[in-house]
């Protein structure tokens, strides 16, 4: 699975739908994070959002994210390098939430191995497994209906439903020890199949065997948004918790 980024797809001539599908999924997580914090901090329930449909929807929308980084990784010149500095913002929001929770006394604010947590080490492990991938030439096909098969799997039966651990320092692969919690927790097992998905998907787009209305496709509002989905995933949490305190009369 040889995947060469061809002269076609350069930042003057990018594929805008896969923009515009990372700019959808993060829409949907800024709506989630909204209606938590709603929850959380200004004690507004809304019901929809406790029911098993939601989090199914939760888990299809934030799966699309992880997708979308996935495809990424080919069109990136350097995925390692873009792995590295994801993977750091998202230790860096570990650990400005574990500072907000000694402050405020509020668990529900720590954020362990959150989204850019999982999506900047998926971006490290595929760039370091990626020629043994190619070098086996696995048609793309049977690696994404692997990836999605052992998703569902390990979605279905999640590591710490058979495996159990005092060790606080699995839960990078779903293994969880007493007393660990997250209010944003995706691990490597199960989300990894489907992040490895998703690169498999890269080759039938970059060989343009996808339906011709996908690479003519353009939604800017999303565009935009995707394009710059580090940017709004940072900034987002931040502003909805400060835009609440104010309306809530707090400060």
């Amino acid at each position: 699975m040889s995947l060469k980024l061809p002269e076609a797809f350069d930042r003057q001539n990018r594929v805008f739908a896969i923009d515009a599908l990372r700019g959808f999924a993060m829409v949907y997580i800024m709506l989630y994070h909204l209606f938590y914090d709603l929850f959380h901090f200004s004690n507004i329930r809304l019901a929809f959002f406790f029911t098993d449909w939601w989090e199914v929807l939760h888990i299809v929308f934030v799966s699309l994210l992880f997708i979308v980084s996935g495809i990424s990784t080919h069109f990136s010149r350097n995925s390692l390098k873009r792995g590295v500095i994801v993977f750091f913002l998202g230790q860096l929001i570990t650990l400005v939430t574990a500072v907000a929770v000694n402050i405020t006394n509020n668990k529900n604010l720590l954020i362990v191995f959150g989204v850019l947590t999982f999506i900047g080490l998926s971006m490290m492990i595929y760039s370091l497994i990626r020629p043994g991938i190619e070098k086996l030439k696995i048609p793309w096909i049977t690696l994404f209906i692997i990836s999605i098969i052992l998703f569902v799997v390990f979605l279905i039966y999640p590591p710490h439903s058979f495996i159990s651990s005092n060790n606080n320092w699995l839960y990078p692969l779903g293994i969880l020890g007493s007393g660990f919690f997250s209010a944003d927790y995706f691990p490597l097992v199960p989300y990894f199949f489907i992040f490895l998905a998703g690169t498999a998907l890269a080759a039938p787009i970059i060989s343009k065997k996808f339906p011709q209305f996908f690479y003519r496709l353009r939604i800017k509002p999303l565009e935009f948004i995707g394009r710059h989905s580090l940017l709004f995933y940072i900034v987002h949490q931040p502003a909805i918790i400060v835009i609440l305190f104010l309306l809530s009369g707090v400060i």
